[in-house]
């Protein structure tokens, strides 16, 4: 490569970093479509987008001629270390693209170590640059290891933290909604005391036929919130089989548990409410919410005491983990992008968090990103990875930005129990969407033995 051509890839890197940040959540002015082109980086046939030890990384950028006349167009490919950023190698090919046709670029890259990569692709002609995409992909992933940020006291932190949720009286109260059931099933509104006297509320729902049911607990994404319980059927995104009874719980500041905590409108002040002491900080509390939500549980006859599994996304997903590690009682968990993972890593990653405890901690003078982390270390999955004894299911979207693969992997490594995990190429944070959602409920009905 002459030494143009290597500035010019280098530069093109440069631009799509800039250009594409690495934030989901902040809104951004849409990239101008190409009239001429158009891209994409596809995955090798066969993959989900990682490959295993010994293996090189596989991709195709297909580009597609609008037009009708030929373009003759030079492509550059770049390869860089997901996080920290760190640029490894270009590739440059010369290509002829037909008019009204579609031609496909294979790339293949050796990498020298487990990780997550970016790749980067361009088209470039005496125009100027045609096109420009990244996409991420991984290599060894269940060879990467992340340091445990666990304190000396932090097993003792969360046993104090379940003796002070057994000292609040639950004072259950459930509110049947007529207009919310069906012949098929029957649906409460559920109110109950947590961590600090607070009521919770959620939504549960029961099937009228059979007794002794398995029971799905839902936790919510951060600013999320269940507003009733969805059938799969008729929300194939967030809906559960008709079944299963199901507990929705909105844990406090989301959905009709807001009342008890009321971040701004922007659900990044949940992320940081009370960060400055580890003591108080809202993720305490949150995760006593979801404790409670099995306290009642275990108080309804109706309910199969063996089969109780939690899932969630995101922050429902960090959550599902979490519960799982604390209490003994769920019997699977099944963690979709799951959030809280970690931390350090994340909140250098993610570029909206990042901003949002930077401005946390301008506002609590004497705050540091030291103290923060040395806080978040107590709500870090990765730290409660070894208290995981039961079947684990759990997804990642190789493209989400806001939970990234990278951080979800330090955690789902680290756990000991039997484990099952799916990565979809082209997903963000969305996940596997409705396909990963309807595997789920077929895992779990393997799991608890409803497998006709």
């Amino acid at each position: 490569m002459n030494r143009l051509l290597k500035g010019s890839a280098i530069l093109l890197i440069g631009i799509i970093w800039i250009s594409v940040g690495y934030s989901q959540t902040k809104k951004k002015k849409k990239k101008a479509k190409n009239k001429n082109l158009e891209t994409k980086i596809i995955v090798a046939k066969g993959t989900d987008g990682t490959f295993t030890l010994g293996s090189p990384l596989k991709f195709s950028y297909q580009i597609r001629n609008k037009t009708y006349g030929p373009i003759s167009a030079i492509i550059y490919c770049n390869i860089a270390h997901l996080q920290p950023r760190k640029f490894i190698k270009s590739k440059v090919r010369k290509v002829w693209i037909p008019a009204r046709k579609t031609i496909k670029v294979d790339f293949q890259y050796f990498p020298s170590s487990p990780d997550f990569y970016l790749v980067s692709c361009g088209a470039k002609n005496y125009t100027g640059w045609l096109s420009n995409d990244y996409f991420v992909l991984g290599y060894a992933i269940d060879k990467l290891k992340a340091n445990l940020s666990k304190k000396q006291d932090f097993s003792q932190f969360w046993k104090n933290s379940l003796r002070l949720l057994r000292q609040v009286k639950p004072q259950y109260k459930m509110y049947k909604r007529k207009q919310l059931s069906t012949k098929d099933y029957t649906v409460y509104l559920v109110e109950m005391r947590s961590l600090g006297n607070m009521k919770i509320k959620g939504w549960y729902r029961v099937p009228t036929r059979g007794r002794k049911h398995p029971v799905i607990v839902q936790f919510p994404s951060l600013g999320g919130s269940f507003y009733n319980v969805q059938s799969l059927k008729d929300r194939p995104r967030y809906g559960v089989p008709t079944d299963f009874a199901v507990f929705s719980l909105n844990i406090r500041g989301h959905g009709n548990s807001k009342s008890v905590i009321k971040p701004q409108e922007d659900y990044m002040d949940f992320l940081t409410y009370n960060l400055k002491n580890h003591q108080k900080y809202v993720y305490r509390g949150a995760v006593m919410d979801c404790i409670r939500a099995l306290d009642f549980l275990q108080t309804r006859p109706e309910i199969d005491q063996n089969r109780i599994a939690v899932e969630g996304a995101s922050q429902g997903g960090g959550l599902s983990l979490i519960t799982t590690a604390l209490d003994s009682r769920v019997d699977l968990c099944a963690a979709d992008v799951p959030f809280l993972c970690d931390m350090s890593r994340l909140l250098k990653i993610v570029s909206n968090m990042k901003k949002a405890v930077n401005k946390y901690i301008k506002k609590n003078q004497g705050l540091s990103w030291w103290k923060v982390r040395q806080n978040l270390s107590y709500y870090d999955t990765k730290n409660f990875a070894a208290y995981i004894k039961v079947p684990l299911l759990m997804s990642v979207g190789l493209q989400d930005l806001t939970c990234p693969p990278l951080t979800c992997f330090a955690t789902y490594n680290r756990i000991q129990a039997p484990k099952t995990y799916y990565v979809y190429p082209y997903g963000r944070h969305e996940g596997g969407g409705k396909k990963h959602r309807r595997f789920k409920f077929q895992w779990i009905r393997k799991q608890f033995g409803m497998v006709k």
